[in-house]
């Protein structure tokens, strides 16, 4: 069993784990706030939060954090590691491990976010050293916009960004929905996405088999 942490702006995940891995998940929800979690107040309310849920959480085999909040960059990373006692897979961390797996160093990047949140990706993905060759915003504001997304416009992107000069193509965000489609993201490039770098990291560290 896996307990899932999201944001109660993601049903999306949720949903897609559940049709192609019934029985297999926890589902666990966090209060959205605005910002990335990284400041000194947004940490402790965090990890408040956290604590409440920590016991139940524990009950698993392993855990996957699939937010950013809180955990762009390393010291957040290695703090919510420490924090549980079973084996945690950070949706950020492993997205960064798949691509440097894939000896990625341009990369074509797909958000579904509006221009403000796509920006601070591609700064987020240049601190972690990589170079963007392209990108392309899907324009959608707030988790319920992006849930909603339909997955032809991520293949349509998708599409576009295969015929770039890209190493590989990173697609953003886990309320977008990406699992059942990544057959159809398929193409010239290696394609990761912020859901399938989780799956794809747990089976190499041997924490599922599925």
């Amino acid at each position: 069993m896996i307990s899932l942490i999201i944001s109660e702006e993601n049903p999306t995940l949720p949903r897609d784990v559940n049709d192609l891995y019934p029985g297999k998940f926890r589902i666990f929800t966090m209060k959205y706030y605005p910002g990335h979690g990284i400041r000194k107040d947004e940490q402790e309310r965090m990890f408040k939060e956290l604590e409440k849920i920590k016991k139940q959480v524990e009950l698993a085999d392993a855990i996957f954090y699939a937010r950013s909040y809180g955990v762009f960059y390393r010291p957040g990373m290695e703090k919510m590691k420490k924090f549980f006692s079973k084996p945690v897979l950070i949706a950020t961390e492993a997205i960064i491990t798949r691509l440097r797996e894939l000896n990625a160093k341009k990369i074509y990047v797909i958000t579904p976010y509006n221009q403000r949140r796509h920006e601070y990706e591609i700064k987020w993905l240049r601190d972690w050293g990589f170079d963007i060759v392209g990108s392309i915003s899907l324009g959608r504001t707030g988790g319920e916009a992006i849930a909603s997304t339909p997955h032809e416009l991520v293949i349509e992107a998708t599409k576009i960004a295969h015929q770039s000069s890209a190493d590989a193509i990173y697609i953003a965000c886990t309320i977008l929905s990406t699992l059942p489609i990544l057959k159809e993201l398929e193409g010239r490039l290696p394609v990761v996405t912020a859901s399938s770098s989780l799956f794809e990291v747990a089976r190499e560290k041997k924490l599922i088999d599925f």
